[in-house]
């Protein structure tokens, strides 16, 4: 009997030795692939504590320029940097999410982002696509009517006042203003949005919900499942201000949704754009409920109504968040660069109308303002080099074995990602990758042009792209 006990406990060591070590470390597709770190064939904890320490993007970086276009991160981890046989095969071939996605969800509630899957993902981008495709932009009245609200009766005067008391502006939080006004007033009609440009105390509350956040983000993103349970016996690996902070900012958005459904319905007085997306999103919601034969109901329902606001306040956080950082990085680098200033300067008065303060009854069309090449350059080579989500977009293996930047078949489960910081960073397309020079996208001849374009991921790429580029870029 003793030496039974013995035999069983010496196979289960040999098995466990054998799948947690010898396998991953040997046997495994990906163990022909080289690691970033000793540990990484056969532990997750040297990438995890990289990404709790907040070195991750710089880490996979390093590990690239030293392994080439494809590292192994961890036991069933990989990172790619190559267009052919990465970009193409991962995210235009259509690899789908991973539970990494989830913490993005709101009130409990799937959102385009967040899904996981790509035939929820595209039935929901067709409800939203048209009204954020660029010929609608820049048709759009509503568009151009928010636009020039939000510069001439806010911004410009805010910086005029500014100017003229010589006082210093903290650009950071008003571009984090200016950006949550735009994305606002598409949302949800001018006189629906947040005005923060105007509502400093608003604006720093909310900004102070939303910043303190992403601190606290690894648990949930990393190791969800260790974190709902350590939650349900009483330690908060999440500090419970985070949740609170969640609940401030859900119930925010909540309250603009009212508000813009009043307009649409009538039930207040409505002044400035339409709703554009919170409005789209309604019709197709109605639209949804009458195809399952409950068009009689006049009012959403809490579902319906929860659906709404979690999309749209992933929106109001990407639009925000990574415009704002943008912004911010053209104006240091512009501040750096008086003559480039002075350039920007005489291409936009080239404009008609021009953009100055006392003709603000009339903006230029947004077409004009796309045409000029400068400014395209300068915001082109800011999103590169500057990216405001430079980090790893995640995605897993199919169950189909599948090659990805020259490596063997790797199984289904695989974690799979790139970056648009090393992307952005290859020397062989960028030359002085780490300077800012708008000057390398005026300069281009059309098959460097070309090559640029391949290799720039500001939004990703693929059917999963950012929906709201053209909404960035407008």
């Amino acid at each position: 009997m003793f030496s039974i006990v013995n035999i069983s406990l010496g196979v289960a060591f040999a098995s466990i030795i054998y799948r947690y070590l010898i396998y991953p470390s040997f046997l495994s597709p990906l163990s022909k692939i080289p690691s970033a770190h000793f540990t990484a064939s056969w532990s997750p904890l040297w990438i995890l504590w990289i990404r709790y320490t907040d070195e991750e993007v710089q880490t996979i970086h390093k590990a690239h320029l030293q392994h080439g276009p494809i590292v192994r991160l961890g036991p069933k981890e990989v990172s790619v940097n190559c267009v052919d046989g990465g970009l193409r095969t991962i995210y235009a071939g259509g690899f789908e999410k991973p539970y990494f996605y989830d913490q993005f969800r709101n009130y409990g509630v799937e959102n385009m982002f967040s899904m996981k899957d790509n035939k929820s993902h595209a039935a929901r981008k067709r409800m939203l696509s048209n009204v954020f495709s660029k010929s609608f932009l820049q048709s759009s009245k509503d568009a151009l009517e928010m636009t020039r609200l939000i510069l001439f009766d806010r911004l410009l005067p805010t910086l005029d006042s500014s100017a003229v008391k010589d006082t210093p502006v903290e650009v950071y939080e008003l571009n984090y203003g200016t950006t949550m006004d735009f994305v606002s007033s598409y949302l949800f009609g001018v006189s629906n949005d947040a005005n923060f440009i105007l509502d400093v105390d608003m604006r720093k509350r909310f900004l102070s919900w939303y910043w303190g956040r992403p601190d606290h983000s690894f648990w949930i993103q990393e190791i969800p499942r260790m974190t709902t349970i350590f939650r349900s016996i009483g330690i908060n690996l999440v500090p419970k201000w985070v949740h609170g902070a969640n609940a401030e900012i859900e119930a925010w958005l909540l309250g603009k949704c009212k508000a813009a459904e009043q307009s649409i319905s009538g039930a207040s007085e409505y002044h400035g754009t339409h709703p554009i997306v919170y409005g789209q999103l309604r019709d197709s919601c109605k639209k949804s409920r009458a195809e399952s034969g409950s068009a009689e109901k006049i009012e959403f329902s809490v579902q319906e109504e929860t659906l709404i606001a979690s999309e749209l306040l992933d929106h109001v956080g990407a639009g925000m968040d990574t415009s704002g950082i943008t912004l911010t990085y053209i104006y240091w680098e512009m501040s750096r660069n008086p003559e480039l200033q002075e350039r920007l300067r005489k291409e936009l008065l080239t404009l008609s109308p021009t953009l100055e303060m006392r003709n603000g009854s009339t903006l230029p069309s947004a077409r004009s303002v796309d045409a000029l090449p400068l400014l395209h350059a300068i915001v082109m080579e800011t999103l590169r080099r500057h990216g405001a989500i430079p980090g790893s977009q995640p995605r897993i293996t199919p169950s189909t074995p599948t090659s990805v930047a020259g490596s063997p078949p790797l199984p289904g489960g695989v974690r799979i990602s790139a970056q648009a910081y090393s992307l952005h960073r290859n020397e062989q397309v960028f030359p002085e990758a780490e300077a800012w020079r708008p000057e390398r996208w005026l300069d281009a001849d059309a098959n460097q042009k070309e090559k640029m374009l391949r290799w720039f991921w500001a939004f990703g790429s693929g059917p999963r792209m950012c929906v709201g580029n053209n909404l960035a870029m407008h």
